[in-house]
């Protein structure tokens, strides 16, 4: 990145399972109105806006970014890219600003699901049209899949991923803004009902909505501000179709290649060398409890046949990486913001603004965002530090 970049807005809204009592206009104005005050600006000083918002149909709105008028005369934008488009989205505001073309930016992710009855249907479209949609796939049935494929290849069990689950819904009940704050333990999750074995209900993900705005600013105009700088990023995209992943071998369907080599990335642009003692905070966008255990060699946590005794590592060793401190997407699932709420978090613990949910000092930590068939895949690292 040519010119340092930095986080040194940010704004949210609470996340459920639906805001009737606001208008997307309103929903959009309190995030970003939160994140212009956090960054001591006003809407004037904003170079560019970029809007991250998945398929219109999500929301049952067109145009949902366009209910809220942000400002005259400023480029303006909107990024798609599935369940990654929140985090897409920041890195497209980021690129503006490291590239020159903008002292700062506003970046803004927003969700309407609770006003569409069309949602599902829009998430079964991510299946190749011609190979795939004879088979029954939805979101739910494709993370089973990968799930039992991950048990049957690497071992891992039903309550590997109960006790990942466990430990998010823990976290989120220090997390104001999150959507479901369920006090339950492994047992109480494997005994929910299955919703395509051997994903529980606990496991998964909430359908939420809600709002999420950064304001990312030039090394140059941050001066005394608190930041969170962005020392690396990488984003790749994957073949469309699942059977074209199921067993290649630079990585199968469970292996997540594209967030792999964007971790590669991502880390050498930061210097990290070693993320399990390099990094304090991993914010990850896994839906489902199985598809986090996938991430944790993707991000250079283990190796992959090592995964299972990972996830009873990472459960008890403190020198290791908090996992979703904010409870996850298992506590909120806004999908147009997710990826960016996890930026957004990551940069909150870097400032030591994170609240209740705070970890102690945290010096760098790392958000993912994933999107479509998991074909999509981000990593930003932010530090408390500029970049070299």
């Amino acid at each position: 990145m040519s010119t340092r970049v930095g986080v040194i807005g940010i704004g949210q809204t609470p996340y459920k399972r639906a805001h009737p009592e606001l208008s997307s206009a309103e929903l959009i104005w309190a995030a970003v109105d939160e994140a212009l005050r956090d960054a001591n600006v006003d809407i004037d000083a904003i170079d560019v806006i970029i809007a991250g918002v998945a398929p219109d149909a999500l929301s049952g709105e067109n145009g949902v970014e366009k209910t809220a008028v942000l400002g005259s005369g400023k480029p303006f934008l909107r990024v798609n890219t599935g369940g990654a488009t929140g985090s897409s989205a920041t890195f497209a505001a980021a690129d503006y600003v490291a590239s020159g073309r903008a002292k700062m930016a506003l970046v803004v992710g927003v969700e309407r699901m609770g006003q569409a009855t069309s949602s599902q249907n829009v998430f079964n479209t991510v299946f190749d049209p011609i190979y795939e949609k004879d088979f029954p796939l939805t979101t739910i049935t494709m993370a089973a899949l990968r799930a039992s494929m991950s048990m049957r290849v690497y071992g891992y069990t039903s309550r590997d991923w109960a006790e990942i689950a466990a430990r998010n819904h823990r976290n989120a009940l220090r997390n104001p803004l999150a959507h479901l704050k369920l006090d339950v333990t492994v047992e109480d999750i494997m005994n929910s009902p299955l919703l395509a074995w051997p994903i529980h209900r606990y496991e998964a993900c909430p359908m939420s909505e809600g709002a999420c705005a950064m304001v990312l600013a030039a090394g140059d105009v941050v001066g005394s501000r608190s930041v969170a700088w962005i020392q690396g990023l990488s984003s790749m995209t994957d073949s469309y179709a699942m059977g074209d992943r199921i067993n290649r071998a630079e990585g199968s369907l469970v292996d997540l290649l594209t967030l792999e080599l964007s971790a590669r990335r991502a880390y050498a642009d930061a210097g990290i060398t070693d993320p399990r003692r390099q990094v304090d905070v991993i914010e990850l966008y896994s839906p489902f409890s199985s598809a986090e255990a996938m991430t944790y060699p993707a991000l250079g946590m283990c190796a992959p046949e090592d995964g299972p005794r990972f996830v009873q590592e990472q459960l008890a060793d403190v020198s290791l990486p908090v996992f979703n401190p904010s409870g996850g997407p298992q506590a909120a699932n806004p999908v147009s913001a997710t990826g960016m709420v996890r930026i957004a978090e990551c940069a909150l613990q870097v400032r030591g603004l994170a609240g209740e949910r705070q970890v102690p000092d945290v010096v760098r930590a790392v958000a993912t965002g994933q999107g479509g068939a998991t074909q999509f895949s981000t990593v930003c690292v932010l530090g408390a530090e500029p970049p070299e």
